[in-house]
């Protein structure tokens, strides 16, 4: 049976964004790593640098792909039942992380075989899952600024987590600027809100 036309759009709609939304985590880490104390960071062992390099893009993965999340579910909520959010909201989420997470391993671990990139994939996942819990306990673009720093305030110190320097203050505060930056990237330049409006369309 064809897939109707309308789905194959939607489809492609979110596997454009993953694929964006990928180059954009990439793009986010070269732009931490920029930063003197970053790159000292990752240079104090050949060995473990690429590892960091990996975990840092993961964690700006996980971040922006709950950011989409985030974003998608409110605009999803005050349109529909909550029942047909619902739905929205879980063939969107599936969509991009079934697209984005594993292209991210397979751009990380190109080597590894098949069952080694899904066990990576499935570690990967269980992160994201654990990140969104913590993220969302705080407001993302909230009028009251402190809410969304204390978003941001999380996701650096996950950052600087991942490079193994969790208490460098200087490390922290540019990857909570990079973060920032990466989410006005998201909104402005990526195609979030067409991709939404794709499945917002579907469904009427």
């Amino acid at each position: 049976m064809p897939i109707p036309h309308n789905q194959r759009r939607t489809a492609q709609a979110v596997q454009t964004l993953g694929s964006k939304l990928l180059d954009l985590a990439t793009l986010s880490w070269h732009q931490l790593q920029e930063h003197p104390a970053i790159m000292q960071e990752v240079a104090k062992d050949p060995f473990t640098s690429e590892v960091k390099a990996q975990s840092a893009t993961a964690e700006f993965v996980i971040f922006l792909v709950h950011a989409c999340d985030r974003v998608s579910t409110s605009t999803f909520v005050t349109t529909f039942p909550e029942q047909v959010a619902n739905v929205l909201r879980n063939a969107f989420m599936g969509g991009l992380v079934g697209v984005t997470l594993p292209a991210f391993v397979q751009q990380a671990c190109p080597d590894d075989d098949a069952e080694e990139q899904e066990e990576t994939q499935a570690d990967l996942l269980h992160l994201y899952n654990a990140r969104a819990t913590q993220y969302g306990f705080f407001s993302l673009g909230s009028a009251d600024a402190s809410e969304s720093d204390a978003l941001f305030k999380l996701a650096g110190i996950r950052l600087a987590e991942a490079l193994d320097c969790p208490e460098n203050a200087e490390v922290i505060t540019h990857a909570i600027n990079v973060v920032v930056s990466s989410l006005i990237a998201l909104r402005e330049q990526l195609p979030l809100k067409e991709t939404i409006a794709e499945l917002l369309a579907g469904a009427q």
